[in-house]
């Protein structure tokens, strides 16, 4: 079991016509408008994901790319999904220099901790880098069937070892630091003596 799914409703795959034309700004326009259904105003969404965008290729090679950015204001991860009927040409171009048709959209809360979220972008990587997982969704025939290969994806054993180190160790961090803070309000830091100003004795030459 992965922990992807949970954030994947069937509302938020969305297979785009092959009557319409399709790009890449496009396909960030219609995930942002399902982000909307969740309380976040679409500009805001887009614009956030466009901004991690410029900072480097989100592209994974296989025809798949993973935009993803952090946003203020959510209380838990929101994800979209996006098939195209024809792989797209983006900028900046793939490693591979593939054209893209899946087009995966990670939007996690902001909490000032680069940590707090990273097992659930190295999970999705780890997803969508699994060649036979794609295959599977391009043949997916409606957002039933896409969700279902999402649920029933399971993460290789090294991941979930590496996940499971992971919470370990930020458990860990998060008890020294409750201990320390209880220590230090059992017994408080005594304020250092303050320094008075006294008259000199020594006699003044002339």
């Amino acid at each position: 079991m992965n922990q992807i799914y949970q954030y994947l409703p069937s509302s938020n795959v969305i297979f785009l016509s092959s009557m319409q034309h399709t790009t890449k700004k496009r396909t960030f326009e219609e995930a942002s408008l399902v982000f909307q259904m969740s309380g976040v105003p679409h500009t805001i969404v887009f614009d956030a994901l466009f901004a991690r965008e410029r900072l480097g290729n989100n592209s994974l090679g296989g025809g798949v790319c993973l935009p993803h950015c952090r946003l203020a204001g959510i209380e838990r991860p929101m994800v979209a999904l996006v098939l195209l009927p024809r792989p797209i040409p983006i900028d900046p171009m793939p490693i591979d220099t593939k054209p893209v048709d899946i087009f995966f959209f990670l939007v996690v809360p902001d909490t000032g901790n680069d940590e707090d979220y990273l097992g659930l972008l190295r999970e999705c990587i780890t997803m969508l880098q699994d060649r036979k997982f794609c295959e599977k969704l391009r043949r997916s025939e409606n957002a039933v069937e896409v969700c279902s290969c999402v649920m029933n994806w399971v993460p290789p054993s090294s991941l979930i070892n590496e996940t499971q180190d992971e919470k370990l160790s930020q458990e860990w961090e998060q008890l020294n630091e409750e201990v320390e803070a209880a220590e230090n309000k059992t017994n408080p830091v005594k304020a250092a003596p303050a320094v008075v100003a006294v008259e000199n004795d020594l006699p003044h030459h002339e």
